[in-house]
């Protein structure tokens, strides 16, 4: 993994424990975007890294997803290659103004996961 970034990194280690984390395509994110538009919710598909989903979704089909919002989480992963101690004492993770308004708009469907 020696050129990618921590952020990228964890969300590789993720999709690959089989939790029900997806790193979606760009096909897919348009479709997430375009199902919670439709519920008046704001998603920007630069402002998460994936999606967690509580049972099996075609990504693929707009209508599908559209019938499944309850059932997706949308994560942003927040990573460093500092070494930091257990309360994250002097260290800051930043926010863009997309992701803010992407947590503000989804409320509890939205998480952010920290890989130190």
């Amino acid at each position: 993994m020696a050129g990618t970034s921590t952020a990228q990194q964890a969300v590789r280690i993720l999709v690959n424990k089989n939790l029900g984390f997806i790193a979606l395509k760009a096909a897919q994110k348009r479709n997430l975007a375009v199902a919670f538009a439709k519920k008046n919710m704001i998603v920007y598909g630069k402002a998460f890294d994936l999606i967690r989903v509580s049972e099996k979704i075609d990504l693929d089909d707009l209508n599908d997803v559209e019938q499944n919002l309850d059932k997706i989480l949308i994560y942003e992963v927040k990573s460093t290659s500092k070494t930091l101690n257990a309360s994250f004492d002097g260290y800051f993770f930043a926010f863009t103004a997309a992701e803010i308004l992407v947590a503000q708009s989804l409320k509890n469907r939205e998480r952010h996961l920290s890989d130190l």
